[in-house]
């Protein structure tokens, strides 16, 4: 009996526990929070948690390694040769002549940069809204440095130096395009691991603009882009009329590559009244600035470039083969056929020290004749043809190539008090071979060879009785890079 008792009594002590136990709050593991492909955008985006935007993450680390030859550079006054690897001429007078005394430079440079893009898309009503942010920084030294210093007559850099850059941050939506972001006249790639003999905006451009897609692979794209970013401009204001360079491109692309065609048209402005003219005393060129403080006499003058742009792909030779042509016609607006480092210094990646010579500095404008105190003022004009290509040689093993002409067209200046630019005549061809042990990451080699033809008009008799030195200069740019991207 007693145990009876006793079991069943253990029975309502279980059954009491049993059910407050079923009382108390539960420890379940909370479910699992696992990343969202986003597969709409292609590869590497995925979903913000608790959000329908896609954003992607990416970038790069580079190094590199660059060796160029000594260069010797001349007066123009008197023909005097100076021991440099290249001259860095006055930015107040925009003097052609190179420093008096003996210039030395390095010829050796490293630079090391990383960049990191961050990409974010959100579905519309009215298609996919996208922000886009691309940041670079670098370190560079010897002949990559950006800051040189003439210190008792060497010329050479004097510390590295780091700087960063805004590649792009620009927001895009129903095919507007608000920022900074890629510049619509350049079409040409950027292979070559020193400078192209073509125009390019590494840093991108800001600007407003506006694609249209019409099917079948055509489309058009307008945009008001800020003039200060293109090269060469004489630019003395923010007014309306030159404010923005108007640019407008038409494509078509398809599976055999693309053709495109594209415009430029923007105004350049200078003084026109001799006593306010701020002109170099060496070129004759028309500076923004004023010599006698006023504006009076400022005139604009309206430039303009076209030019064309084709690729094909070659997957009949290699996997991934392809080639670019390109040619173009400035007035005016030489910015869309080279660089803002210019002919003699054509290569901004090489901080413009490849060629020697007579350091050529051009603009959009120049002065023509003087007559009493009114200076005649015209259009410089220009034309430019490309090419580049890349080629598969293997998984691992591909080379880039490249090369252009381009050249420069001044107008005849009749004012002979002082030399000032005539033809100039830049050539470039670039090879490069690159191995890539696993996808994105590149060790490169690259060689580049350049050649500069200068004319200067009105020259003076000391210059022309020195041999009329260092109008015809080449040479050339090894390069190591390291590369790779995420």
């Amino acid at each position: 009996m007693l145990n009876k008792t006793l079991l069943g009594s253990a029975a309502v002590i279980m059954t009491m526990v049993g059910a407050q136990a079923a009382d108390l709050p539960s420890k379940k593991a909370a479910p699992a929070t696992y990343v969202k492909i986003c597969d709409a955008y292609g590869a590497g985006f995925f979903a913000i948690p608790g959000t329908d935007t896609c954003v992607k993450i990416g970038g790069y680390v580079r190094a590199e390694y660059q060796y160029v030859p000594a260069k010797a550079t001349y007066n123009v006054a008197d023909g005097v040769r100076r021991t440099t690897n290249n001259s860095v001429t006055s930015a107040a007078t925009n003097a052609i002549t190179t420093y008096s005394a003996e210039n030395v430079m390095d010829t050796t440079g490293f630079e090391a940069r990383g960049r990191i893009d961050v990409d974010a898309r959100t579905p519309t009503s009215m298609g996919v809204a996208r922000t886009f942010i691309r940041l670079r920084n670098a370190t560079t030294s010897g002949i990559r440095n950006t800051t040189i210093a003439n210190a008792a007559g060497y010329l050479k850099s004097t510390a590295s130096t780091t700087g960063a850059a805004i590649e792009s941050a620009m927001i895009q939506w129903a095919g507007f395009t608000f920022g900074v972001g890629p510049e619509n006249y350049a079409m040409m790639p950027s292979f070559a691991f020193n400078g192209n003999p073509w125009t390019g905006f590494p840093n991108g451009i800001a600007q407003a603009s506006y694609t249209a897609s019409f099917g079948g692979g055509w489309s058009a794209t307008v945009a008001l882009e800020d003039i200060t970013g293109h090269a060469y401009n004489n630019v003395v204001a923010h007014r309306l009329e030159n404010a923005a360079m108007f640019v407008g491109n038409v494509r078509l692309d398809q599976s055999w590559g693309f053709a495109a065609v594209q415009a430029m048209y923007g105004q350049n402005q200078a003084n026109t009244i001799a006593g306010n003219l701020n002109q170099s005393a060496t070129t004759g060129m028309s500076l923004p600035g004023t010599a006698g403080g006023t504006v009076d006499g400022y005139k604009s003058f309206g430039g303009y470039a076209v030019g064309a742009t084709v690729s094909f792909k070659l997957p009949m030779i290699a996997a991934g083969d392809q080639v670019w042509f390109g040619a173009n016609y400035a007035d005016g607006q030489l910015g869309a056929l080279l660089g803002g480092s210019g002919m003699s210094n054509y290569s901004t990646a090489a901080q413009r020290r490849m060629l020697g010579g007579v350091t050529r500095v051009d603009q959009n404008l120049a002065i023509t004749s003087l007559t009493g105190a009114v200076a005649t003022i015209s259009n410089v004009k220009g034309w430019s043809v490309n090419m580049a290509a890349t080629h598969n040689w293997s998984s691992q093993w591909r080379s880039n190539f490249t090369a252009g002409y381009v050249e420069f067209n001044p107008p005849t200046n009749t004012n002979a008090v002082s030399p000032s630019w005539g033809k100039g005549q830049l050539s470039v061809v670039t090879g490069s071979l690159i191995y890539s042990p696993v996808k994105n990451f590149d060790i490169g080699l690259e060689l580049q060879y350049a050649n500069l033809k200068n004319r200067l008009q009105n020259p003076t008799a000391a210059f022309v009785a020195a041999g009329s030195p260092g109008l015809n200069e080449n040479n050339i740019s090894t390069k190591v890079r390291v590369d790779r991207s995420f």
